[in-house]
C-alpha cells in the first residue's frame, strides 16, 4: 500500500451483529493505525438487541468518538420503526452525526417504505450509505426513483450492489448524486466500475469486520494512479462529508 497524507475509510461496523460478526472500538484504532486511515466512518452494527431504531448502537457509536475526530459517526435507522425512527433522526442529527447508514436487507424494507424518512434525512443535509446487492429490496435500480427525487442527497451504495454492479454503474452514471464504494467486490468487478465510471463517484470501504483494509485497498492501489487515488481516499469523501 502506498503511503497517503489522508485515507478515509467510509464502511466500518462496530458491535456484534446476530450473524456473528463482530467489531470493537480497540480493533478499529488498530486497524486505522496499521493500514494509515486517517479518518473512518463508523456506525452500528446489526446486532440483536439495537432499540427500536437503534438507539442503543448509536449511543454507543455517538460515546466511541467522543473527543476522537478521527471517527466520524454516522446513525443507523429502521424506517419500519416508524415514528421511533423520525424521532431518532432527530436525536442523532442535533448528537452531531454526519451521516445515515440504511440497510434495506437487515431491516427489510422497500424503498417505498423509507421514502419519507429520506425525506427528512435530506432536510437535515445528511448523506446516506446505503446497502446495495442483488437481494431483494437492494438493487440499485429499484431505488432509482428515490435517487432522483432527493437529488440534494450524496447516496454512497456499499459493496457498488454486489451482483447488480453493472445497474449500480448505469444508475450512477444517470444521477449525480449517487456514489459507489467497492468493499466485498471482486478486483475485475471494481475494474469494470473503474472503467465505465471513472474515479469520479468512487470512494474507498473496507466492510470491517466483514471484508478488510489490506484487502481493499490493495485491490484500489493496484488499479489506481497516485492522483486516482488521493480523488478516492480522500477528495470524493470529503465532498460527501462536507470537509
Amino acid at each position: 500500500m502506498r503511503s497517503l497524507k489522508e485515507c478515509v475509510d467510509m464502511h466500518l461496523h462496530l458491535g456484534k451483529s446476530r450473524d456473528g460478526g463482530e467489531l470493537t472500538l480497540s480493533d478499529i484504532r488498530k486497524a486505522m493505525k496499521k493500514y494509515e486511515i486517517s479518518h473512518a466512518v463508523i456506525f452500528a452494527i446489526d446486532e440483536v438487541d439495537t432499540g427500536p431504531s437503534y438507539e442503543k448502537v448509536n449511543n454507543r457509536v455517538l460515546k466511541a468518538v467522543s473527543g476522537d475526530s478521527s471517527l466520524i459517526p454516522f446513525g443507523r435507522l429502521n424506517p419500519r420503526a416508524g415514528d421511533k425512527a423520525f424521532a431518532e433522526l432527530r436525536r442523532l442529527s442535533k448528537a452531531g452525526v454526519r451521516g445515515i447508514k440504511l440497510h434495506p436487507r437487515s431491516e427489510n424494507f422497500s424503498p417505498q417504505q423509507a421514502r419519507d424518512l429520506i425525506s427528512e434525512i435530506e432536510a437535515e443535509g445528511l448523506p446516506i450509505i446505503l446497502h446495495t446487492s442483488h437481494e431483494k429490496n437492494c438493487n440499485p435500480l429499484s431505488w432509482e426513483r428515490i435517487f432522483k427525487s432527493h437529488s440534494r442527497t450524496s447516496f454512497v451504495l456499499a459493496h457498488g450492489a454486489k451482483d447488480a454492479f453493472q445497474e449500480a454503474i448505469a444508475v450512477a452514471k444517470r444521477n449525480q448524486n449517487v456514489w459507489l464504494e467497492t468493499s466485498t467486490l471482486s478486483y475485475w468487478r471494481t475494474s469494470v466500475i473503474l472503467k465505465k465510471l471513472g474515479t469520479s463517484r468512487l470512494v474507498f470501504g473496507s466492510d470491517l469486520p466483514y471484508s478488510h483494509p489490506a484487502v481493499e485497498r490493495t485491490k484500489l492501489d493496484l488499479l489506481l494512479s497516485p492522483s486516482e487515488q488521493r480523488k478516492v481516499y480522500s477528495e470524493n469523501p470529503k465532498k460527501i462529508l462536507g470537509g
